[in-house]
């Protein structure tokens, strides 16, 4: 892996982690109401959804623009 793609999957992985941050909040604001931890999952999921289509991406990028410099 080389050093782009693996800033691209440690960027991933904080984006992650912030979204599980969020979702734990949202249980927590939430309180046990089951509309309230819907909503918390669907935010989640959805962040999940556009963290992995960023990096992906991201990672096609980075190749394409090292394979446009001979790098």
């Amino acid at each position: 892996m080389d050093s782009d793609q693996s800033l691209i999957e440690a960027a991933y992985g904080d984006a992650i982690k912030g979204l599980y941050a969020k979702l734990f909040d949202g249980y927590v604001t939430a309180g046990g109401d089951a509309a309230g931890q819907r909503e918390a999952e669907q935010r989640f999921m959805t962040g999940v959804e556009f963290a992995r289509g960023s990096r992906d991406r991201a990672i096609a990028l980075a190749g394409s623009s090292a394979a446009a410099s001979g790098s």
